[in-house]
C-alpha cells in the first residue's frame, strides 16, 4: 500500500463520500475510500434516513390498521405490535443496502480502507499523505487529491450525555421497546419524524422547539399544516421554548423549559435531543493545512475546493450546505 499513489482518496463513506468514490472509479481513477466504521454508508444508511423511513412505513401501516373496519377489513381488533420484528425488518433493510454498497465498490474498483483518516499537511511534490489509524494499527496512504466527506453527528445540549433515557438519533433507533412517553427537543426533520413514528405506536409525545414554529426552515404554510395535523393526532407542541434543565427521575426524565415567559416542567420516560448536527471535522488534521473553517464547517469555493490545493470537501461538513443526504449525494466530479 505505501508504494501506491491514488488519484483520489475519499475520507468518509456516507452518501457524499460513496457517491464520489463510485463516480471516480467510473472515470477510471485509482480511488481509495477510507471509513472508520466497520460498514459503509454513514449516518444516513445506518442511523438516519433509511432506518427512519423503514419505521415510518411500519407506523403508517399500524395507523391504517386502527381504521381497518372503516376500510371494510374485519377481524384486526386484536392486533398486537411485535416491536422486535419491527426492529428486525429495519435491520434487514439497512444490511441489504450496506451489502449493495460493498458490491458497488468492488464493481467500480474502489479500494476500501478501514480506519480513521487524518491529513498530515500540504502535498509534497503534488502528493498528499494521509495517516490511517485502525485501533492500534496505523499506516499511510499517498494520493494526488483528497476528498473530505466526514459527515456530521448529533448536537447535544451542554451538560447532557446520551444514555438509555437521553437519546440521539442513534439510541432512539435501537430501543428495545416503544416508550410510554417521549419529549422531543427540536422540531426539525429529525424531531418531527420520530415524533410521528412513536405517536403512531401510542406513545405520548411532546415537542419543544426554540423557534416559533415546527420545521422552521420550511415555508410557513408547511409549518402550519404540520402543526394542524400533529394537534389532531394528539402530539403536543411548545414553540418559542427554551430548555432550562433535564433531570433524571425514578422512572425517566424531567424537563424544565420556559415558553411565553412561563417556566413549565414535563416528565417522560425518554427524551430525544434533535437540535441539529455538528460537522465531524475535529481530529482530521485540518490545522496542519491552509483549510479555513467557521464553527467547524469547512469553507470551499463553488467547485468544492478548500484553501489547500488538492483537497476538497463535500456533504455535511461544508459551510452553507444543507445537511441532507441527497445534497451530499448530489456531488458530481
Amino acid at each position: 500500500m505505501p508504494d501506491t499513489i491514488y488519484d483520489i482518496a475519499v475520507i468518509g463513506s456516507g452518501p457524499a463520500g460513496y457517491t464520489a468514490a463510485i463516480r471516480a472509479g467510473q472515470y477510471g481513477l485509482k480511488t481509495a475510500l477510507i471509513e472508520k466504521d466497520p460498514y459503509l454508508g454513514g449516518t444516513c444508511l445506518h442511523v438516519g434516513c433509511i432506518p427512519t423511513k423503514a419505521l415510518l412505513f411500519n407506523a403508517e401501516l399500524w395507523d391504517h390498521l386502527k381504521d381497518a373496519k372503516e376500510y371494510g377489513i374485519e377481524g384486526v381488533n386484536s392486533r398486537k405490535l411485535n416491536w422486535q420484528a419491527v426492529q428486525e425488518r429495519k435491520t434487514k433493510i439497512v444490511d441489504k443496502h450496506a451489502k449493495g454498497l460493498q458490491f458497488l465498490m468492488r464493481k467500480n474498483k474502489v479500494e476500501t480502507i478501514k480506519g480513521t483518516g487524518k491529513l498530515t499537511g500540504p502535498a509534497q511534490n503534488g502528493v498528499h499523505t494521509i495517516e490511517v489509524k485502525d485501533g492500534s494499527k496505523g499506516n499511510q496512504i499517498k494520493t494526488k487529491n483528497v476528498l473530505l466527506a466526514t459527515g456530521s453527528e448529533a448536537r447535544m445540549i451542554p451538560g447532557l450525555e446520551p444514555n438509555d433515557r437521553v437519546l440521539t438519533n442513534i439510541e432512539i433507533l435501537n430501543m428495545g421497546a416503544v416508550p410510554k412517553s417521549l419529549v422531543v427537543v427540536g422540531a426539525g426533520a429529525v424531531g418531527v419524524e420520530f415524533a410521528s413514528i412513536f405517536r403512531s405506536f401510542d406513545c405520548e409525545v411532546t415537542i419543544i422547539e426554540m423557534l416559533p414554529r415546527m420545521v422552521p426552515l420550511e415555508d410557513e404554510e408547511v409549518s402550519k399544516e404540520l402543526a394542524r395535523v400533529y394537534r389532531k393526532r394528539g402530539i403536543n407542541f411548545h414553540g418559542g421554548a427554551k430548555v432550562d434543565k433535564v433531570e433524571k427521575t425514578k422512572s425517566g426524565i424531567a424537563v424544565t423549559f420556559t415558553a411565553d415567559g412561563k417556566q413549565q416542567k414535563l416528565e417522560a420516560e425518554k427524551i430525544l435531543i434533535a437540535i441539529g448536527r455538528k460537522p465531524n471535522t475535529d481530529g482530521i488534521g485540518l490545522e496542519k493545512t491552509r483549510i479555513q473553517t467557521e464553527r467547524g464547517f469547512v469553507k470551499t469555493n463553488e467547485w468544492m475546493q478548500t484553501a489547500e490545493p488538492g483537497i476538497y470537501a463535500i456533504g455535511d461538513i461544508v459551510l452553507g450546505t444543507p445537511q441532507l443526504a441527497h445534497v451530499g449525494g448530489g456531488f458530481r466530479m
